[in-house]
């Protein structure tokens, strides 16, 4: 089977999802600062998702648990919101991982605002996360990897810096097309597949699935790292 490939050497499908990251880092960059908490977060994720940002700080309370001061991921971070609220509690490092630059600014003001020292911000992309292997005890994956280009590249290299025995919490809000279009449900956006798909591109990484709870739209799971 052949490959197409672009001048620049790579496939044609990987120089795609290039563009299609760096569309999404600009629109997030974009609205990052007066749009996405009080639209995103304060409005869409409780219309779509019902009581899922309370679940989401329920997730980020049982990854600190599980970390047991050791350090945590959180990517993709956006403005913060969820992790500064989870951090303040911890005596973990928080590292936030984010595309998007203005996403990386507000969720470094926000941590400063707060005085949550034991965050740190970086911006990296979700396909080579700048972390060896089994860096991080705990992740946190809050409403991200819907918007997210290349969903099983994304999976496993969460699934890679996960150390054995850590935990990904992860949640989603997607429209589950994929459930009523099976034939293309594999190529549609995250967005349009279901919850479940998540949850089996997160199996495929080898990671056991041990929770799945829906409401409304979203989707939160957690999965773990064998030993």
């Amino acid at each position: 089977m052949h490959c197409r490939v672009a001048r620049t050497g790579r496939p044609i499908k990987v120089v795609k999802r290039a563009l299609r990251q760096r569309l999404v880092a600009g629109i997030y960059s974009v609205t990052a600062e007066h749009f996405y908490e009080p639209i995103v977060v304060k409005r869409a994720f409780p219309l779509l998702g019902g009581d899922l940002n309370q679940l989401a700080l329920e997730q980020g309370r049982r990854a600190v648990s599980s970390a047991d001061g050791d350090p945590i991921l959180d990517m993709p971070i956006g403005t913060g919101f969820f992790t500064v609220q989870v951090a303040r509690i911890s005596a973990s490092t928080f590292v936030g991982v984010d595309i998007a630059a203005g996403m990386v600014v507000q969720a470094r003001r926000a941590a400063l605002s707060a005085d949550a020292s034991n965050i740190t911000v970086v911006q990296a992309n979700a396909h080579s996360l700048p972390f060896p292997d089994d860096s991080f005890a705990a992740i946190l994956c809050t409403n991200g990897l819907q918007v997210i280009p290349g969903l099983n590249p994304a999976v496993s290299e969460l699934a890679r810096v996960l150390r054995p025995g850590g935990t990904l919490y992860t949640s989603v809000v997607t429209l589950a097309l994929s459930r009523v279009m099976p034939v293309t449900g594999r190529i549609l956006p995250t967005m349009l597949r279901s919850g479940w798909d998540v949850a089996e591109a997160i199996s495929a990484t080898g990671l056991f699935v041990t929770h799945l709870k829906q409401r409304r739209l979203a989707t939160l799971i957690e999965a773990t790292k064998p030993l």
